[in-house]
């Protein structure tokens, strides 16, 4: 399920017990938070009083410290002070009330979606599209808890309404009325007639068709929100069967007799309803969501905490939909590099949105290799060939959008389920997740055992052939692994696998301009080497330059890993650095792929190449 996957039990215990449970999280964060403006508003009447004590006081400084000590103690003790210096001291009495309003909203949030119940669907794809568009009750509950820490006022549950605070994020269900499908019937009649004689004859078959329109019906046909929108495609369907695609089967209704013939009745129709064999994505407008939330109050500078509470109420609710956590900017660290076409890199915003959600961040660009292999590098629609993962037949899936959100999530579970082995689970993503358990029990993945498993499987299912077994090869062809990056320290001063191990937690970090920690959402060239060494307790602080006058010259011929390369890019000074691993490879932060290894005699194409340098004492 995506990041809208909310808690399915409705109110009772199990709806208490999951609001009490965020309530005490909640309460947890709110106390920090209280603490922090406890301690930020101590602090600022402290320096206040301070300076007034000095101005007026002068030598009574000491007694006036001493009545403020008694004030704060005055402070402690009264009730909302404690509230507010204590961090939420909550009673019991208010502690329920949390866990009522909480349930309440929730109930709300189940009732938003109950629509969707009635509609003709897969009972599966309805309880997925349900919790798909379904309000997180995270987000009133968050605004609740926004008034009573960061506003500082007393609510209680009469305070709040919870049907008009979930109707701010409540779906809207969109129908289509269907008028064109047909039913055709047909009708095959033999007639028997006896002469005087006593013979006789047998006439027909004589057969009659007639098509005609049937009633027309709703289908739901999307679903919008204040902030977002979901288009469900229809799907017309033909019986007998309940093909999508026309057959000639007909479907016998009944017999009638009329003076010496009879008729037999058939009958063929289609009946359009949803696509129900895989729920569309739902686009969600950050701008708009966190427009709502300014609306009811919410400060801009305060929407990272109001996130925090959403999160911390409802686990589910997944932040980087909304514009939280990683959206901007990514910070993310990616294994490896891709080498595909510019067809397939222009998915790589989409891979990156699924591969967040689906907790593996890392691998974006081995999943750009994947659809390299699967589509070709050309625009085909199902880039990730995933309609084969959710039980269609191939190319089903006509939307890029989806094949990717399908297939990364595919990828996501059997990359999980082999234990981050890369080679397995690319194998079972071409074979299937039986596979993973079939290769870890004769030793892990190898050719040989992907051969095995193809010819089992062919025969099992008689078939000439299973899978491509040569899948982990041809897809590997359009990357480059840097999981497991050694070097050697030979003739350095520092330790370079250290310092390569310490580069590599960073990897895809994007260029950032000035950057020099983590924390500034990415490094730029001199950045990188200039934190790394740091952590090694060597002095490298600077731009490129800075860093080119504290090495010593190396000739190419003695050059080590470790070393540092240098290129003059917009001026004739140094201004481009990053660290030679050998073989032509230095790692790096730039402004086309930020943190990543790149070649020496590439970057010696583009720019002037100043040259190895080595870090002395």
């Amino acid at each position: 399920m995506n990041s809208q996957d909310m808690v399915n039990d409705t109110a009772g215990n199990a709806g208490k017990k999951v609001a009490g449970k965020g309530a005490r999280k909640l309460a947890g964060k709110a106390a920090k938070y209280a603490k922090k403006l406890a301690k930020d508003f101590l602090k600022k009447v402290g320096l206040a009083i301070g300076k007034s004590l000095i101005a007026f006081f002068g030598t009574y400084l000491g007694w006036a410290l001493i009545i403020m000590f008694i004030v704060a103690v005055i402070l402690a003790a009264i009730p909302f002070a404690d509230w507010f210096l204590g961090g939420n001291a909550r009673s019991e009495k208010d502690r329920e009330r949390d866990i009522k309003f909480e349930t309440r909203f929730k109930e709300e949030a189940d009732k938003s979606v109950a629509p969707i119940l009635n509609i003709e669907a897969d009972a599966k794809w309805k309880e997925e599209l349900m919790n798909t568009v379904k309000p997180s009750w995270g987000i009133p509950t968050a605004l609740v808890r926004y008034q009573m820490v960061v506003k500082e006022e007393k609510v209680t549950l009469s305070d709040f309404n919870p049907v008009l605070m979930v109707a701010l994020f409540k779906p809207n269900f969109n129908f289509t009325k269907i008028k064109d499908d047909i039913e055709t019937t047909k009708t095959i009649t033999y007639c028997t007639n006896t002469d005087e004689e006593g013979n006789t004859t047998t006439t027909g078959p004589e057969t009659t068709i007639h098509s005609s329109k049937r009633p027309a019906h709703d289908v739901l046909s999307g679903v919008t929100l204040n902030y977002g929108d979901m288009t469900i495609n229809k799907l017309k369907r033909y019986y007998p069967g309940g093909s999508v695609t026309p057959t000639d089967q007909w479907e016998e209704t009944g017999t009638s007799s009329g003076g010496d013939c009879t008729s037999t009745h058939y009958r063929q129709y289609e009946h359009t309803t949803v696509d129900d064999r895989f729920v569309p994505h739902l686009n969600i407008n950050v701008t708009l969501f966190q427009a709502i939330l300014t609306a009811q109050g919410v400060k801009k500078d305060d929407m990272k905490l109001v996130y925090e509470f959403i999160q911390t109420a409802d686990e589910n609710w997944n932040p980087y939909l909304y514009g939280g956590a990683g959206a901007v900017g990514g910070g993310l660290s990616m294994i490896g590099e891709a080498k595909v076409s510019e067809a397939v890199m222009r998915f790589e915003p989409l891979v990156r949105k699924y591969a967040i959600i689906n907790g593996i961040e890392d691998q974006v660009n081995l999943i750009l290799a994947v659809i390299q292999q699967e589509s070709g590098g050309n625009m085909s629609l199902d880039v990730m060939q995933s309609s084969e993962s959710i039980g269609l037949p191939p190319n089903t899936i006509t939307d890029p959008e989806i094949s990717i959100m399908y297939g990364v999530k595919h990828f996501a579970n059997v990359f999980k389920s082999a234990g981050r082995d890369t080679k397995l689970a690319l194998q079972a993503y071409n074979f299937g997740g039986g596979f993973i358990s079939y290769a870890q029990a004769r030793g892990g993945y190898s050719k040989e055992n992907a051969i095995a498993f193809s010819q089992m499987m062919a025969a099992k299912n008689g078939w000439s052939r299973y899978g491509d077994v040569n899948y982990v090869d041809n897809v590997m062809r359009y990357y480059s692994d840097w999981s497991n990056l050694t070097v050697t320290s030979d003739g350095q001063i520092f330790d370079v696998q250290q310092a390569l191990d310490l580069m590599s937690e960073y990897m895809g970090m994007p260029y950032v301009w000035g950057g020099r920690k983590p924390s500034h959402g990415g490094f730029d060239c001199s950045g990188i080497i200039e934190y790394t060494f740091n952590k090694l307790g060597i002095n490298l602080y600077g731009n490129a330059e800075t860093q080119y006058n504290k090495t010593a010259p190396v000739d190419k011929s003695k050059a080590l890993p470790g070393d540092l390369v240098f290129w003059s890019t917009y001026k004739p000074a140094a201004s481009h650095v990053g660290m030679y691993l050998g073989n032509d490879k230095f790692i790096n932060s730039n402004g086309s792929k930020g943190l990543s290894i790149s070649s020496v005699s590439r970057w010696n194409s583009i720019y002037e190449f100043l040259g190895y340098r080595r870090i002395v004492k």
